[in-house]
């Protein structure tokens, strides 16, 4: 499998169901387009110090949001909420993906990247569903690219 384009973060593949997009207040950071966000704990949406999957996680920026130089809730950020119907693409960041890697439910590595040595997931989990280790994909991203969904975990 080919993915049809390498970005280092999470990219929607899928169109945008109806009613997925949100806006959220946006804590004092800069957020990037395709980074995971989560609430910060106050109802403001961070990036920061994401390592893993929380409850608190929201989705997926759709679109950059610079508020390091104001405060927050100054900005809003464009969200898209993690639909399970809906697939993303995410470049793995710890060990090259393999086809045993098919089917399994893996954590976060840091804000715009994958860990599928991790499958110890909390509140939520990606589930793998394809994946990409083509020439072109490592030339990309050393440990390749997978294809998946979003899914929440039993609490």
């Amino acid at each position: 499998m080919s993915f049809d384009k390498y970005v280092l973060a999470f990219r929607l593949d899928d169109p945008i169901d109806v009613g997925a997009l949100k806006h959220y207040p946006a804590a004092d950071v800069n957020i990037a387009k395709g980074d995971i966000v989560v609430d910060d704990g106050n109802g403001y949406a961070t990036n920061a110090s994401i390592t893993a999957f929380a409850a608190t996680f929201i989705g997926v920026a759709a679109a950059d949001c610079s508020n390091s130089t104001g405060s927050d809730g100054d900005l809003d950020v464009k969200v898209i909420k993690p639909l399970p119907s809906m697939s993303f693409i995410a470049p793995v960041e710890d060990m090259l993906v393999a086809q045993t890697d098919i089917s399994e439910i893996v954590d976060l590595n840091s804000e715009d990247g994958l860990k599928v040595n991790d499958t110890t997931v909390v509140a939520w989990g990606f589930v793998i569903d394809e994946i990409d280790v083509s020439a072109a994909a490592i030339a990309a991203n050393t440990y390749g690219f997978a294809k998946g969904r979003f899914m929440p975990q039993p609490q």
